[in-house]
């Protein structure tokens, strides 16, 4: 898949996403983009999931390896991570997660600011100490921020 297919793929899914959600579309697609690697990783062609969302009990599921911080250094780890019918279920489910875990208050009630939004979500969503910067470098260079206007 083509950075532009991806965009275009998954600008729709965050669309549908954030219509129930109210998070802005364009993060949603940015961070898919780096959770993906623009949808041509592993995780998103096994398993549709493009935000390596791990597997809840009684869920369907694959296992594969990924890569964790661990007191700042990269550590690659096996886990199991959730499996979905499509990329807009995926989409869907990782609003949903953020809309009722209590640990994402802060990105909820960042949500009017895209990139407040994201800072606070970055804190729970992921062990990478870059995070943030990373989703934020590409909703800027490839323009994401028109999503959300």
């Amino acid at each position: 898949m083509t950075k532009e297919e991806f965009i275009a793929a998954a600008t729709a899914a965050a669309r549908a996403s954030s219509a129930t959600s109210g998070f802005p579309p364009g993060v949603t697609v940015a961070q898919a983009a780096i959770e993906s690697a623009w949808g041509n990783s592993g995780l998103a062609q096994a398993a549709n999931n493009y935000f390596g969302i791990k597997a809840r009990h009684g869920g369907e599921a694959v296992e594969l390896p990924t890569l964790e911080y661990v007191d700042g250094a990269p550590v690659r780890i096996p886990a199991k991570f959730a499996k979905y019918a499509s990329m807009a279920e995926c989409f869907a489910d990782r609003d949903r997660m953020i809309a009722s875990l209590p640990a994402y208050q802060e990105a909820r009630a960042a949500a009017a600011d895209p990139e407040a939004f994201v800072c606070a979500l970055a804190r729970h969503w992921a062990t990478d100490p870059g995070y943030a910067e990373k989703v934020l470098y590409l909703y800027r260079v490839h323009g994401l921020g028109r999503l959300d206007e």
